[in-house]
């Protein structure tokens, strides 16, 4: 988990003189989205303000959002509301999209199937796909393939159209990116298709490096905004 400072005491001044009002504000604001709902004020609030990526938010002088934005592993995604995309994304639940859901948790959803897709752990409502995506998610509920598949469906530009909350469509799509790595780790590099997201299909090596590191490029999954 991120801190995103050590304590107020180590503070600078123009950080300090903001406390009381990033104090207030972040009460303010978590009141009006949990109200007297002890469930939301735990799931919300967050004790630790040093661990709060809100009260950085307002202790760095910046307004609130109108409303939450997405989260990426528990905390407020903010890159994703007011920073141009793409944005590249990893860790995506497509395996799970589709299928039933426990009797327990489908009371509470409201469903008896998962109709939220969990990218970053964020839920996100699917509201449409292509049919590179309907062939992608036949293939993964089906349980046997292999990295052949996986890269031939890759290449086929699967996409999704997803939300969340009421904040604008994303297209959740396909991309090729570089990344780097050294060369006694590139052996595990090429293993780390991701057998459930579907990250780091189709990669090759693009060169070797001055430093001595390897450059490889990939398919990756990416957000941005809807035009």
């Amino acid at each position: 988990m991120p801190t995103f400072f050590q304590n107020k005491d180590l503070l600078p001044p123009e950080l300090l003189a903001r406390w009381d009002h990033a104090v207030a504000e972040y009460d303010r604001v978590l009141q009006g989205i949990c109200g007297d709902s002890e469930a939301k004020k735990l799931f919300f609030y967050n004790a630790l303000r040093e661990k709060s990526a809100l009260f950085w938010r307002l202790l760095n002088g910046k307004d609130p959002l109108p409303m939450p934005p997405p989260t990426r592993y528990s905390y407020p995604w903010y890159e994703i509301i007011e920073t141009p995309g793409p944005h590249r994304v990893g860790d995506i639940g497509f395996h799970a999209y589709g299928k039933p859901l426990g009797q327990q948790l489908a009371e509470i959803r409201g469903t008896d199937r998962e109709d939220r897709l969990f990218i970053e752990q964020c839920g996100w409502a699917v509201l449409s796909r292509n049919a590179a995506a309907q062939e992608m998610l036949e293939t993964l509920h089906g349980g046997a393939f292999t990295l052949e598949d996986q890269d031939r469906l890759m290449a086929d530009d699967p996409e999704w159209v997803v939300q969340y909350g009421k904040w604008p469509a994303y297209r959740l799509f396909v991309q090729r990116y570089r990344r780097q790595t050294l060369p006694r780790f590139l052996e595990d590099t090429l293993k780390l298709v991701d057998k459930s997201s579907w990250a780091w299909t189709n990669t090759v090596m693009i060169c070797e490096q001055d430093d001595g590191g390897i450059e490889l490029e990939s398919d990756g999954w990416f957000l941005e905004k809807q035009e």
